[in-house]
């Protein structure tokens, strides 16, 4: 991090440092942008740290750094001990900068990756003959289900059949603020101004100055939050990413699918037409020129649980929603307006009056007739050109829309009722365009907005409710009773509830009956919690709530039996009758995160598995579309890796067009924060959706299927008890609170949602040592996950599948290895669980981890020895199966990203070791606890930064 040598081939392979250098004019370029970036943004904040905390310290913090460089090199064995008494006899300022250094460097970095990953992206489309998969690109997928033998009929039906539903949720597994997320992507767009080829001298200087002003007010930025987050903190966080990216990335994610459909355009790779066009001087993608109607229909639907999820979280109340989706409207409605009012100024084609649309001519009567003020304005100012005064009457109707729906004011005249009324004016002004000789027009950024209104209406994402099922039950029992407001649960009445469901009807009547509705109740087990939840909103109100309710089945016993509940669940006529008036459609929800905590990560992902295709199943028997809605977090241990490859692993006849994930906490920014990637991530969900649908690959899965059930049921039935024996040990839950900060992550302010199921006033990670029933079950699912992430070890993510093949292999012999093995490539589902599990024992360092147990005084005894036995187990048994010699030998540049990382993090959990040692020294009363602890959530928060996850 010095101003010499910043990068991480720098520090870790000194004889590889990449040494080109940016011109004096900033037009030079080095051969690896990714290693200029790192090196330049690694140099400037050398110049800060030395500027407001002196060189001394910078010098210190590159001490640190070569040290667990040399460590991670195994160079002397005495360096650890010279390390740790180093760190121990620092003063606690001193300790706070090192950890900021590293936690700031992680940041700069981590963007700096991610606009290597744009850059690769377009890299590849640009190279000729470059073929993408089809599971992550609209036309790969159209060229693979034609070759399939799909016809265009075939094609265009599975293309308009395609729903993708993202839902943004706000676990707590973002680490950063929303003021660091904004700050990034203020330096995001500054090295977008120095990789400009054409920039000149003052300004590549001015834009460096920019760079360092940027870099220091982030270095003076606090890296934790000085008060609780609010779930209404989190609606605007996560609303940041849709100002800055998903509005405008939506429509180009369309005119994706339009190119595929197109059988011009669709037939050709965009290369071929690329090169096509250089050489003969014009374009060729008639597809794409805009020419004729979009083909492409809107596939998006955005929901979100953020102000909407109560379950375990009574900071969300019935006002919470309400206040929820006005700030929705509050920021689609100006989308909106921004687009009207640039298309006001932009589409300023004079028309003779005997040439407008007799359609258009009536609108503007109208017009004239609601805003006389405003329509005598427009024709002065735009006399003969009617498509402006079309667009400022839109424009300023959508102020008044959203002035209404957010209630800054009363309701005025001229408002729009509903997205449809909006929608209805837009195709009137694309067949006047497409008359007067503008189809050009008509069908660019007109059909854009359309587009966009019809993802987003008014509401931007419905919000959806979910509560436990247990408060439903005392809820009713309370109302009965006559006592509405005693505590069903922590924080939550029976009032409550009833208030929550009067909220849902009223959201309904205000933004329209798509804005809100889907009622999730978790921990589902029988038809009754459905029908319960009927009679509530039955007796809410009238009119009550027109609810689509969505069982969540995430525990064993559950998942195991879906297929046995899910049919007694259609079996029940009142909710049938329920669900024939909401069309015979019904969505069930799958938890990954609690499911892997209760049963390990091979029984868990064959769990859910399973009951994908028996809930499809019992759907097709009674004749209801079913939509399977996949609780995935960003860890492994919790549904996460590559999205489009889990989608081609799902069992048959469990998708059929229809995807529904949740998106949580730090995967949100993840995946949506640079527009180049959130463009990626959308098309790769929509085109692994289509492929996984088809009949051609359902038809591949069939032998695969066939010959692998049996297989994992053995497997998931030997890894769950293997799992089950490490949770179920006595004095488990003792190494797990000492070998992680699991109780210090508690303390983190990343979400307004406890870490466990307690009243907020006991939410502590796992409940006291003096507590009678002492377990991990209350504990949530992404602190569990989280704690292992920070001590190294990601056993969420791959403990008991070792001891699963061991003794498959000593049950059936090098036979049934070879089996596995010939199945391995054959199966997505198999590939996917393989491979995630691979890429987390990748991630892992055991030696990293062994010094986490050292604090609970059980490196060699105990739960350690059983945890690091299974990572060496797991990992030979991984590599003999894949035929790799090393973890990650066949992805070399996520391999070495991962490995020159690693030495900066050591630096990181070397600290965070030795201060977690002190901090359990400390008495309750000690004057430098609360000191200990700020530095302790510091380095939670360097360490999720540099490993780019959490829970």
């Amino acid at each position: 991090m010095n101003t010499r040598s910043t990068t991480p081939n720098a520090a870790a392979e000194p004889n590889d440092a990449v040494r080109a250098e940016p011109s004096a004019t900033g037009t030079g370029r080095a051969r690896d942008p990714l290693a200029l970036e790192v090196r330049l943004l690694g140099s400037l904040l050398g110049q800060v740290i030395a500027e407001q905390a002196g060189r001394e310290l910078l010098d210190l913090v590159e001490r640190v750094r070569r040290t667990t460089i040399r460590l991670r090199r195994g160079d002397g064995p005495s360096l650890r001990a010279d390390l740790v008494t180093e760190l121990e006899a620092l003063e606690p300022d001193r300790v706070e900068i090192v950890i900021r250094a590293f936690s700031l460097y992680f940041r700069l970095i981590n963007l700096a990756e991610e606009r290597e990953l744009v850059r690769t992206a377009r890299r590849r489309e640009r190279e000729a003959g470059a073929r993408p998969a089809p599971d992550t690109s609209l036309a790969a997928a159209a060229a693979w289900l034609r070759r399939a033998g799909a016809t265009e009929t075939d094609v265009a039906a599975a293309f308009a059949a395609l729903r993708v539903t993202p839902v943004l949720t706000a676990h707590p597994t973002e680490a950063r603020r929303r003021t660091v997320l904004i700050a990034i992507r203020r330096i995001d767009r500054l090295l977008d101004t120095l990789a400009d080829r054409d920039i000149v001298v003052a300004e590549d200087r001015d834009t460096r100055r920019r760079l360092r002003e940027e870099i220091t007010l982030l270095w003076r930025t606090a890296d934790l939050r000085a008060t609780a987050v609010s779930p209404l903190d989190e609606v605007r966080t996560a609303l940041a990413f849709f100002d800055e990216t998903l509005f405008s990335v939506v429509p180009r994610l369309y005119r994706e699918a339009d190119a595929a459909l197109d059988p011009v355009s669709g037939s050709t790779r965009r290369s071929d037409r690329r090169r096509d066009a250089s050489r003969v001087g014009e374009a060729t993608d008639a597809g794409l020129t805009g020419t004729r109607p979009p083909l492409a229909m809107p596939f998006l639907r955005w929901q979100s649980w953020i102000g909407g999820d109560r379950d375990g979280n009574p900071s969300v109340t019935a006002e919470i929603s309400d206040r929820t989706l006005r700030i929705h409207a509050d920021h689609v409605l100006r989308g909106y307006e921004a687009v009207a009012g640039r298309l006001s100024q932009t589409i300023a084609a004079a028309t003779r009056p005997d040439h407008v649309a007799r359609a258009l001519v009536t609108r503007l009567g109208r017009d004239a007739e609601l805003l006389p003020d405003l329509d005598r304005q427009l024709r002065r100012r735009f006399p003969d050109e009617p498509y402006r005064q079309r667009f400022g009457f839109i424009a300023e109707r959508l102020r008044r829309t959203r002035a209404h729906l957010t209630g800054q004011a009363a309701p005025l005249s001229g408002r729009y009722a509903d997205a449809a009324e909006l929608d209805l004016e837009l195709v009137e002004i694309q067949d006047a365009l497409a008359t007067d000789g503008l189809a050009r027009v008509a069908w660019g950024e007109v059909a854009d907005l359309r587009w966009q209104l019809a993802t987003f209406g008014f509401h931007l994402a419905a919000l959806e409710v979910r509560q436990h099922s247990a408060v439903h039950r005392a809820a009713e029992t309370a109302l009965r009773d006559g006592a509405p407001d005693g505590e069903e649960a922590p924080g939550v009445s029976a009032a409550e509830v009833v208030e929550t469901l009067r909220t849902v009807a009223a959201l309904q009547a205000r933004f329209g009956p798509g804005a809100a509705g889907r009622y999730v109740i978790s921990f589902t087990s029988e038809p009754a919690d459905l029908t319960r939840l009927l009679r509530l909103a039955a007796s809410s109100g009238d009119p009550g709530p027109v609810l689509d309710i969505v069982p969540l089945f995430e525990d064993a016993a559950t998942l195991g039996a879906a297929g046995s509940v899910f049919d007694a669940i259609l079996s029940d006529p009142v909710y049938r009758d329920h669900l024939r008036g909401r069309g015979d459609r019904q969505e069930v929800m799958l938890g990954y995160s609690d499911s892997n905590k209760e049963s390990g990560y091979l029984a868990a992902s064959w769990l859910l598995h399973t009951a994908q295709a028996a809930l499809a199943s019992t759907a097709r028997e009674h004749g209801v579309e079913l939509t399977l809605f996949h609780g995935r977090g960003g860890a492994i241990g919790r549904g996460g890796g590559p999205a489009n490859r889990a989608i081609l692993g799902l069992a048959p006849g469990a998708v059929e067009g229809r995807l529904k994930l949740t998106e949580q906490g730090e995967v949100i920014a993840a995946n949506y924060a640079e527009p180049g990637i959130a463009m990626r991530h959308l098309e790769g969900l929509a085109a692994a959706t289509l492929v996984a649908s088809s009949p051609a690959h359902a038809a591949s899965l069939a032998a695969a299927e066939s010959a692998g059930r049996p297989i994992l049921d053995e497997l998931a039935a030997t890894s769950v008890a293997v799992y089950r024996d490490l949770v179920d040990a006595p004095g488990f839950v003792d190494f797990f609170r000492l070998a992680t900060p699991i109780d210090e992550i508690a303390t983190l302010r990343l979400g307004s949602r406890p870490a466990s199921r307690g009243r907020p006033s006991e939410a502590v990670a796992i409940p006291a040592a003096s507590s009678p029933t002492r377990s991990i079950a209350d504990l949530r699912a992404i602190p569990w996950v989280f704690a292992w992430s920070q001590a190294r070890i990601e056993l969420p993510g791959w403990f008991g599948l070792g001891a699963a093949l061991e003794a498959y292999a000593a049950s059936h012999g090098e036979a049934g290895i070879a089996a596995l093995a010939r199945l391995y490539p054959r199966w997505p589902f198999l590939a996917s669980l393989l491979d995630n599990a691979e890429l987390a024992l990748a991630r892992a360092d055991v030696g990293v981890g062994r010094q986490y147990a050292a604090l609970a005084g059980a490196a060699g005894t105990g739960p350690w020895v059983t945890i690091e036995a299974e990572y060496a187990r797991t990992a030979a048994w991984l590599r003999r199966l894949t035929g790799r010699d090393r973890l990650l030998d066949d992805q070399p540049e996520l391999r070495r990203r991962l490995g020159l990382r690693d030495p900066y993090v050591d630096s990181l959990s070397e600290m965070q070791v030795t201060l977690l040692a002190r901090l359990r020294a400390c008495g309750p009363v000690d004057p430098q606890r609360e000191r200990l602890l700020r530095l302790v959530q510091l380095t939670v928060n360097g360490i999720a930064a540099g490993l780019q996850r959490t829970g």
